[in-house]
């Protein structure tokens, strides 16, 4: 698309790679439609440096892309190769020729006050430096150049000199916009320009054979809201027949046929095209005229229509007038270099897919065709707003327009051939943006009509079809008797509207709460934490992390949460934690829906002040309620793998990440973290055998007991051992393994060197009936290599102690315990209460209340009572108010009691 953008320097300077059609004068002509505008400007430049009367200063002052700069260069090439120029278009002939000419070019897009210009040969970093250094007088401004001062008007005489000179400035104002940021003393670049420009404009209006042309932006949404600066820059000629319009009115007709297309063809097939569209409008006019004046008007149209069939060929006029009247009113659209540009794109997509249309009309536009669709974007704007409704209504297989196609076309071939649906919502959307002056947006059904009318084709099948898409298309607007498509529709824009009042925390807070509904119950669940202390650590207990929406691996490596607890410090249960990774599609997905719910629920509260209808009411609780259940579907599905840490087998690293796809596992009917779960399975367990577990424990004769602490850590930390779910499978394992005999077990230790060894022999279970919840993992209970546990046994039983002999092992024999001496008070009788075995406490009822200073000595009783035999019950009321972190909160204080309350009633604010 950059053939059809000229670049006034590079062309000017010869620089390589420009286009053949801009660099060489010849080709340039041949290429060009001379407008009547273009010619009359080329006339009055060439009469004036001829040395006749006219303008010396002239504006060019059209929108982008309306023909400046080509107007720029043609100027350029007629003073610089006259010959080739009048070779390749005759109707040059008769210009003025004023001989030799001096060129000189400034082009604002090249030039800045900061960057010097070299191409010269010499340095310069002023426009009035660059001026002189082309025209071969830079001496004269050598020291204005340099300090950035505009020269006064009698220097820039001299510059000029005597000679035809021609001077040509395009996009002056991005020039000076750029330069008024650029400080020069108390002054600055900008203002020094604008300086230069005025005495610039006095010297070359009364210079006898000088022009100056300059080219300016049309209004000021173009100027990028300089309206000052484009305000002064238009006051720089006083005149209005100084202002030149280089395209007007149907040239740019013209203009595109002679950039488009090599030849048209012979003039009988535009005659019998024009008149076959004629023929049929005039048909369908006058089926509905009821008067003669009507009918009249009909002949009218159609011979109008015939004319401008002619003029306009192979293109519909109405496909142009809507560019050029409607799109014209858009700040994005180009003007005449915007409809070469997008219609180059249209005629390449419909030469590619062999399309056989008469005419390339509003309805003939390809929207399937990336180039076209990339092309009318850049021409009209909007892309971000309309790409989702084109292809939602336009161009997708299930697109409104698509099914209209079908029921029209399943009873006539030529029907479904000329794919009505698309063709009438290919036009809407053409007409849906930009206006007439003085008018809405959208087309009348009667333009519409007149547009996409083809032989085949009658008004009443193109009425029909804009019924059938009325009811089809989810974007397609009809207001004020106008069709055009919008971004959203009616109801659902209110919707939408208000979910971009709602914040994306509220959002996000709302797909937190909606995630952990999903997990409520679940235990050893870290949800998105921010940062590694965001995950217990040391909590025995498989904790699998739901990392958050927001998560990348370049900002957050999964290493750093497996291998950090927080603060830098290392975490010890790695052997305890899956990572789950979210899916940040399906996250967009249940963000989305979470967000239209609170909007439908929003306006449902405001059903009064909108005064919504019961329709509008049900269609709200209907879209809310769906968009509860596509969040709730999103957020089941936004987490679409878990990694896992294990052993490497290779020994290049302590650990490497196992990853599992959940997006595999059927998920019907199943929460996400039964997902995960199942995942795992194949790593993380509920049981292990009381093999694997005296084997992991190493017991024999070298490690004689274990405590049980140590043996729930070795679980957690090491990559070696079996990944638990919790530590009741530890506890579970031990008490299968002692009822087995496989190992021994025992509360109350005392440690004897580096090694462990019972406080009581007495209390050492050993191939005895052991229940899962009498396991104390502490670490105070310890498992016994089965040898060692015997022999503790047959100490028990033994009447009569013997003498201890030296253990091979290197152990000292256990002994049994001495009774303790009597702590009966001298005079004190046993059993009186004061000490002996009657001094017991049978039942205790305590109540008490605790302040946060005597938190530490609460956990010391509750920790004897844990250690002593008996039934406990604990009642508790907990009232706690502070700041606390809502992760830290679940995972330090609320998980640890869910697990080991039986009822649990929790309030949180």
């Amino acid at each position: 698309m950059g053939t059809y953008a000229a670049n006034l320097s590079a062309v000017f300077r010869g620089r390589k790679g420009i286009s053949p059609v801009y660099s060489d004068a010849g080709r340039f002509f041949r290429a060009t439609y001379l407008t009547g505008k273009m010619s009359e400007l080329l006339t009055d430049v060439m009469d004036v440096l001829a040395g006749g009367a006219g303008s010396h200063v002239l504006q060019l002052r059209t929108p982008f892309g309306g023909g400046k700069t080509h107007s720029l260069v043609a100027l350029l090439h007629l003073v610089r190769d006259r010959a080739s120029s009048v070779a390749a278009c005759p109707e040059l002939k008769d210009i003025a020729d004023p001989g030799e000419v001096q060129v000189a070019v400034l082009s604002g897009e090249e030039l800045d006050a900061l960057t010097p210009a070299t191409a010269t040969g010499i340095e310069t970093h002023t426009l009035w430096g660059e001026l002189a250094a082309q025209l071969g007088h830079y001496e004269l401004v050598k020291e204005h150049d340099r300090t950035g001062a505009a020269p006064g008007g009698e220097v820039l005489r001299q510059i000029i000199g005597d000679s035809p000179t021609l001077i040509l400035l395009d996009e002056v104002l991005i020039y000076v916009e750029k330069a008024m940021v650029v400080a020069k003393g108390e002054s600055n670049a900008g203002r020094q320009a604008m300086l230069f420009l005025q005495a610039l404009t006095e010297v070359v209006s009364a210079q006898p054979n000088v022009v100056m042309v300059y080219s300016l932006q049309a209004s000021v949404g173009e100027a990028v809201g300089a309206e000052g600066l484009l305000s002064d820059l238009d006051k720089l000629v006083a005149r209005v027949d100084s202002k030149r319009e280089p395209v007007a009115g149907d040239e740019v007709l013209r203009v595109v046929q002679r950039r488009l297309f090599a030849e048209l063809g012979d003039d009988a097939t535009h005659q019998e095209v024009a008149r076959s569209y004629s023929d049929l409008l005039r048909k369908q006019l006058l089926a509905a005229a009821e008067t003669g004046d009507a009918r009249r008007e009909a002949d009218a149209a159609a011979d109008s229509l015939e004319e401008r069939i002619l003029a306009a060929y192979p293109f519909h006029p109405e496909l142009l007038d809507l560019m050029y009247h409607r799109w014209g009113s858009l700040i994005s659209y180009q003007r005449t270099r915007g409809a070469l540009q997008f219609l180059a794109a249209v005629v390449h997509a419909l030469w590619k897919s062999g399309a056989k249309s008469p005419l390339i009309g509003p309805g003939d536009i390809d929207f399937t065709d990336e180039a076209t669709r990339g092309a009318f974007f850049s021409q009209v704007g909007e892309r971000e707003r309309y790409v989702s409704v084109l292809s939602s209504d336009v161009t997708s297989d299930g697109a409104g327009c698509a099914t209209v196609d079908r029921t029209l076309g399943a009873d006539s071939p030529m029907l479904a051939q000329l794919r009505v649906g698309t063709r009438v919502a290919s036009a809407i959307m053409l007409y849906s943006f930009g206006a007439r002056e003085g008018e809405d947006r959208g087309v009348l059904e009667t333009d519409l009509v007149k547009s996409v009318l083809v032989p085949g084709l009658t008004r009443n099948v193109v009425v029909s079809a804009l019924h059938d898409l009325r009811e089809e298309e989810l974007y397609l607007h009809h207001t004020g008797r106008r069709y055009r498509f919008e971004p959203t529709p009616n109801l659902t824009k209110l919707v939408r509207d208000e979910a971009t009042k709602l914040s994306s925390n509220e959002v996000l807070t709302e797909v937190r709460g909606e995630l952990e509904n999903q997990l409520r119950g679940t235990k050893g669940v870290a949800l998105w934490p921010e940062a590694p202390s965001g995950i217990a650590d040391e909590r025995p207990v498989f904790t699998v992390a739901y990392l958050h929406p927001d998560w990348s691996e370049d900002r957050d490596p999964q290493s750093k949460f497996i291998e950090q607890a927080g603060k830098g410090a290392p975490r010890r249960y790695r052997n305890g934690l899956a990572l789950v990774i979210p899916d940040k599609g399906q996250f967009d997905l249940a963000r989305h829906a979470v967000r239209l719910r609170l909007a439908a629920d929003s306006l449902l509260s405001k059903a009064r002040q909108y005064n919504f209808n019961a329709e509008q009411i049900e269609e709200l609780r209907e879209k809310s309620g769906n968009a509860r259940r596509d969040g709730s579907a999103a957020i089941g599905a936004a987490y679409s793998t878990v990694t896992i840490p294990i052993r490497s087998r290779t020994g290049e690293a302590p650990y490497i990440l196992e990853t599992s796809d959940l997006r595999t596992m059927l998920a019907a009917g199943r929460a996400l973290h039964e997902r995960v779960v199942e995942a795992l399975s194949q790593r993380v367990f509920s049981s292990i055998t009381a093999a694997k577990l005296v084997a992991l424990a190493g017991l024999g004769a070298d490690r004689k007991a274990v405590t049980c602490a140590d043996l729930v850590d070795w679980f957690y930390s090491y990559y070696d051992f079996t990944k638990l779910w919790d530590k009741q499978t530890v506890a579970s394992a031990i008490a299968k393994a002692v009822s087995e005999s496989e190992l021994g077990y025992v509360v109350g230790v005392v440690r004897e060197g580096e090694g462990i060894a019972p406080r009581d022999a007495r209390q050492v279970r050993f191939g005895e009936r052991l229940t899962a919840d009498e396991v104390d993992l502490s670490n105070d209970a310890a498992i016994l290599w089965q040898d060692y546990a015997r022999e503790f046994l047959l100490t028990v039983v033994e009447p009569t102690p013997e003498v201890p002999q030296p253990d091979p092992t290197g152990w000292a024999k256990p002994q049994p315990t001495p009774p303790a001496p009597s702590t009966t008070p001298k005079g004190a009788k046993p059993g009186s209460g004061n000490g002996g075995p009657s001094d017991v406490v049978r039942v205790a009822n305590v109540k008490a209340v605790v302040e946060r200073s005597g938190l530490f000595n609460l956990g010391r009783s509750l920790s004897w009572l844990r250690d002593e035999r008996g039934s406990v019950r604990i009642e508790i009321n907990i009232h706690a108010e502070g700041e606390f972190d809502r992760a830290s909160f679940l995972n330090g204080f609320l998980e640890p009691i869910e697990e080991a309350a039986e009822d649990l009633d929790i309030n949180t604010q």
